[in-house]
């Protein structure tokens, strides 16, 4: 058996079954920090706008030059400290407003890092479309910081701040293996690798190809499918915050054309022309109780019993191990929790 179970169908599908679980839908709609992740930021934490663009092989910059850092503190409405299996997350959606007008060009497609090299590079292969995709990554951290030690108005990176300072930020956009380490993926252009980000922003008003306004909402639907991924934002929620990264390879320097100034920015809290439109994250999760299938304090064959006939009827909630399928590997993972009690 192999049932998809649509992520972002809503907490509809599981109420059928909320003795089980601890369904949690809410909406974040001012970030609790945001920070413009760029080493000449005059004033870190407290930026109007946040420019997100490239500086294509550029010595001294990483090519995922100006990265946007969000982060949404999930305490108050997702119980924080829990072991991170008991965690699902259902969907999540960040939300950002253009903060310049017909500055940049929407591009909703995945582009390659080969498509911004040097036309004399043997690798360089031309872009399809127009622009350049704007994407969103996990969060990784260096220099001893963590998610619980940088904050908004931390210093950007390690000495030296001006170049050579390649790979020097204190966080940076990441992708992440099975065991939670972090690929920083800022420099991914000379170190010659593609990466697939959790989200690709979508634009509802603009025809790809297209100038965007100002006051455009760009739209990033997080593929809580993916496994790492969903194991980021598990962990994300267990330590009470949800950190995002916002990025792109729009060249302000660098690549084919030597670059330009047609790239994206977005508002920040601290912008008084935003007027409410600042990042907002809307999130659906399910606090489980592990083994606990039935939610009455014990481990015991009632929980097996429950937990089997919800596969059975391919339930979301049967979803053990949260990768939108009900499968086996679900029936493996909580046989193991149910083991362990």
């Amino acid at each position: 058996m192999k049932t998809q179970v649509l992520a972002a169908s809503g907490l509809g599908l599981f109420l059928t079954a909320a003795a089980t679980a601890q369904p949690v839908s809410v909406t974040y709609p001012v970030p609790t920090l945001d920070r413009w992740m760029y080493p000449f930021g005059g004033q870190p934490g407290r930026e109007t706008s946040i420019p997100i663009f490239g500086a294509i092989e550029i010595p001294g910059f990483d090519d995922r030059d100006g990265q946007g850092l969000f982060g949404f503190t999930t305490t108050a409405e997702v119980p924080a400290g829990l072991p991170v299996a008991r965690y699902r997350v259902v969907s999540a959606r960040l939300t950002l407003t253009v903060s310049v007008d017909n500055q940049f060009q929407y591009d909703p497609s995945f582009d390659s890092f080969r498509s911004v090299l040097l036309t004399s590079d043997p690798l360089y292969v031309a872009d399809t479309d127009a622009g350049k995709p704007v994407e969103v990554f996990g969060v990784g951290y260096r220099n001893g910081w963590t998610a619980q030690t940088f904050g908004e108005y931390n210093t950007f990176g390690g000495a030296p701040i001006i170049p050579p300072s390649e790979g020097a930020r204190n966080c940076f956009s990441a992708i992440f293996d099975q065991n939670g380490v972090a690929t920083d993926v800022s420099r991914q252009v000379r170190q010659r690798f593609d990466v697939t980000p959790m989200a690709t922003g979508q634009i509802a008003a603009v025809s790809p190809g297209g100038w965007v306004p100002v006051g455009t909402k760009v739209v990033f639907d997080l593929d809580v499918c993916e496994p790492t991924s969903q194991a980021y934002l598990r962990k994300n929620l267990a330590d009470g915050q949800v950190r995002l990264m916002v990025s792109s390879l729009f060249p302000a320097q660098g690549g084919p054309e030597g670059g330009s100034g047609n790239y994206s920015a977005y508002y920040t809290k601290e912008s008084p022309l935003a007027n409410g439109n600042t990042a907002m994250l809307e999130l659906e999760a399910i606090v489980s109780n592990g083994a606990d299938f039935n939610n009455d304090g014990f481990v015991n064959g009632d929980d097996y019993d429950l937990f089997a006939s919800f596969f059975d009827a391919a339930n979301p909630l049967a979803d053990f191990n949260g990768d939108c399928f009900v499968n086996g590997d679900d029936y493996d993972a909580f046989a193991e929790a149910f083991d362990q009690g």
